[in-house]
């Protein structure tokens, strides 16, 4: 009889976002288990108290309840609320095979996310009894998984999405001091007054490009690291399968610019390469409006992240390097990540214009997770109705 399929959901806490682990974590869940996992939903939360307390019933560990009401009811109050990003997950053994990688909350184990990554006290033969900070926060048993996974899919369309109004920049700037703007002048280069940085805030997206998701590789996860920045705040993130329509209008500009360059003929020829890069189909070669709208398998997949803060759009577009990686700035991610023209790396917008446009075309506000929740439940529903 085969294994089991199963859904694992992962949530990155808040001290882990801002701690800038999200890739670290990312990295180790992509690359750290034996079976391979398919990744079907990214979301970022800005839980609710609602949420959190229906979320503390289904827990039993008295520090992880402790840890949930101290940090996102009792203390979420300052210039940024709390987040959590949200990764599901699907295969075999997938909730044994995270909690593995991972790391139990009664002890260390070296290798594991929570070990090299959690904030905790020891008791004296070396228990965890209190967590400052779990790093990650996952399904510790199969049998609550339904209840967990139905409940952020119930609260996914009102707690998740874009987290459009969670930083108040005004008040979060003022405390800045020398400290902060010392580590934007000489990590970054941006040398400017705190008015200047309150009267640009923006917001831009990065769209990780398939190469890095698919394949069992640490890639994803070191780039995440590399787009990190002070003041840099992830607000919105999706996992994106696109369709042949969808990367055709994403695309669009690029077509106008691929054939004023190499000429109509030879400009469409590399349009339908990128085009069946990002979906698998090649545009032209597709005729049913149907499969024009499906989305694209998993091999195909790309993951959308949307950063807010100062001068966002050149800070990140400067992380990101020249378009054709020979000729990106050594560091730059598609320096070290990318390949050629099409498969470098990362696509990030222009501008907060262009932001808004691929924002709007991917959907990142928007969530197929209930959806999914309920077609695995029904399905498991209906496996074990089958069994009886």
């Amino acid at each position: 009889m085969g294994i089991k399929e199963e859904l694992a959901l992962v949530l990155i806490t808040e001290k882990s976002l801002e701690k800038s682990l999200t890739g670290s974590i990312i990295k180790e869940i992509f690359s750290g288990g034996v079976k391979p996992l398919e990744l079907i939903e990214v979301r970022m939360f800005a839980p609710s108290q609602g949420l959190i307390r229906k979320y503390i019933e289904l827990i039993i560990q008295d520090s992880f309840r402790e840890y949930l009401y101290r940090e996102y009811i009792a203390k979420n109050k300052g210039p940024i609320k709390k987040r959590m990003m949200l990764l599901l997950l699907r295969g075999e053994e997938a909730i044994s095979q995270i909690r593995g990688v991972v790391g139990p909350i009664s002890h260390r184990i070296d290798g594991t996310i929570r070990n090299s990554f959690a904030e905790f006290e020891e008791d004296e033969d070396g228990n965890i009894v209190r967590f400052i900070d779990p790093a990650v926060i996952i399904i510790p048993k199969p049998r609550v998984a339904k209840e967990v996974i139905t409940l952020w899919a119930e609260y996914s369309e009102k707690d998740g999405g874009l987290l459009k109004n969670i930083v108040k920049w005004e008040k979060l700037i003022e405390r800045w001091d020398h400290h902060e703007l010392e580590a934007l002048r000489y990590r970054e280069g941006l040398c400017v007054s705190k008015e200047d940085l309150l009267n640009n805030i923006e917001t831009t997206m990065v769209l990780i490009k398939p190469d890095n998701i698919y394949t069992k590789s640490r890639r994803v996860g070191e780039i995440i690291n590399a787009l990190s920045g002070p003041g840099l705040k992830l607000i919105g993130a999706k996992a994106v399968n696109m369709s042949i329509n969808q990367a055709m209008k994403f695309y669009a500009p690029i077509e106008r610019k691929l054939q004023e360059k190499l000429g109509e003929e030879k400009g469409k020829e590399e349009f339908a390469r990128l085009i069946e890069f990002m979906t698998g189909h090649n545009p032209y070669q597709v005729d049913d409006p149907v499969l024009k709208d499906r989305p694209g398998g998993r091999e195909h997949q790309s993951l959308a992240l949307v950063y807010q803060g100062p001068f966002a759009v050149s800070r990140i577009r400067r992380k990101v390097g020249a378009t054709d990686p020979l000729e990106a700035e050594p560091g730059t991610i598609r320096r070290e990540y990318g390949h050629d023209i099409m498969r470098n790396g990362v696509h990030a917008s222009d501008s907060v214009k262009s932001a808004r446009r691929e924002m709007k075309i991917i959907d990142v506000e928007g969530t197929q997770m209930k959806k999914l929740v309920q077609e695995y439940l029904a399905k498991d529903r209906k496996i074990v109705n089958s069994k009886q």
